[in-house]
């Protein structure tokens, strides 16, 4: 049998977002979605208001049409670092979603992403 760990795997992926609000009461940000036949490993998420406006933030799995909370933090303080405390799996057609509440004109919030991608198309070559 077969585990996660018996199929390719891309090298360790590192992106920076940086997100300025349009005012919305909430705002969404939402990685790339994943492609068919992988598996996209979120290692690590770190998440900075460079403002203090934001009210919560909530990260979480986006299908299209549902959203799975992961984490979440109320009344995040200005330059202030949150992480993830477990790791977050994304199925093909899923993409990674932060929500941001209480948002208004200007508001800055820096995101930093490790993940790894999983391909599981063919023999696991």
């Amino acid at each position: 049998m077969k585990t996660i760990l018996d199929f390719p795997l891309e090298g360790i992926r590192r992106k920076l977002l940086r997100f300025v609000s349009a005012g919305a009461a909430t705002e969404y940000i939402n990685d790339e979605i994943v492609k068919s036949g992988c598996m996209h490993v979120i290692i690590r998420i770190a998440l900075e208001n460079e403002t203090t406006a934001f009210t919560r933030f909530r990260i979480g799995v986006w299908d299209g049409a549902n959203f799975q909370l992961e984490e979440e933090q109320e009344s995040p303080a200005a330059a202030t670092l949150y992480w993830t405390t477990e790791p977050i799996y994304l199925s093909e057609s899923e993409n990674l979603r932060i929500e941001l509440k209480g948002c208004a004109s200007g508001d800055v919030v820096r995101v930093y992403i490790d993940s790894f991608v999983k391909k599981f198309s063919g023999e696991g070559k």
